[in-house]
């Protein structure tokens, strides 16, 4: 009996050991695998935000000159290859189908953009004011220009610096990696124009104010002449009166009829 309750009394306790310790080491295993899963929603939430801080850079092509079928075929087939790459464009197909030249087959309300996009000459730099107003109605970073010189050409307007960027890029001589680099690059750069801080307005200068002048020390003379001036010239105007009527006295006096004088005693 006792050697019964030694052999039972081990295998019970062995029994129960396997138990606790598979009760610990699920237990334990959970508790990793929550902090795991707290890990993962932080690295998450982490890159949710800094995606949503910068979004990437928003361009809208636009055609310059005659807009053939050539020059808008070829504008929509670079907004595919910049959708695709990452690069943003403007949500509504009416706007980017005006910018393209395309002609409206409903009343849009965007006759003054496709009125804008008419006006744009064959030279670029000199509609600088009117791809302004093209960039900010599409809400772009930048414009992807289109236009012929001979061949196909592209270049890029930066909205906000109202310039053009340097350079250009044949779209037949080029591949869609170098037209992504020309274009990426550039838009980048004017997306960064965008969230610059304005410049702070120029100092004012100081107002100089000139010192009052001292007046000049004076002797006692000039002050007595500067009281007694008007007496002086009243004086002056009476004597040159009275000269001018004694000179012309003499001028109109004529000589009286002779006169005969009797002596006496004389005949």
């Amino acid at each position: 009996m006792v050697a019964v309750l030694l052999a039972s009394g081990p295998v019970g306790v062995a029994a129960a050991d396997p138990e606790a310790g598979a009760g610990a080491g699920t237990d334990t295993g959970t508790d990793t695998d929550t902090d795991t899963d707290t890990d993962t929603d932080t690295g998450t939430d982490t890159d949710t935000v800094a995606v949503a801080d910068k979004p990437s850079p928003k361009i809208a092509v636009v055609v310059a000159g005659d807009p053939d079928d050539t020059l808008r075929q070829t504008a929509a087939f670079i907004e595919r290859e910049a959708t695709l790459s990452g690069l943003r464009v403007p949500t509504d197909p009416a706007l980017r189908a005006a910018m393209r030249g395309e002609p409206a087959t409903e009343e849009d309300g965007l006759e003054g953009l496709r009125a804008i996009r008419r006006g744009l000459g064959f030279d670029p730099r000199k509609d600088l004011g009117s791809y302004k107003r093209i960039g900010i109605i599409a809400g772009a970073d930048a414009l992807l220009v289109v236009h012929r010189e001979g061949a196909i050409v592209l270049e890029v307007f930066d909205v906000s610096a109202a310039q053009f960027y340097e350079g250009a890029l044949e779209f037949d001589d080029s591949s869609a990696e170098q037209r992504l680099k020309f274009i990426k690059s550039r838009a980048a750069q004017a997306q960064l124009r965008w969230s610059e801080p304005p410049p702070p307005p120029p100092a004012s200068a100081p107002v100089k104010v000139n010192d009052p002048k001292q007046p000049a020390d004076e002797s006692r003379a000039k002050r007595r002449i500067k009281k007694a001036w008007p007496y002086l010239v009243a004086g002056a105007l009476l004597a040159g009166g009275v000269t001018y009527l004694i000179i012309d006295r003499r001028r109109t006096n004529e000589p009286g009829p002779p006169l005969l004088r009797f002596r006496p005693g004389e005949d």
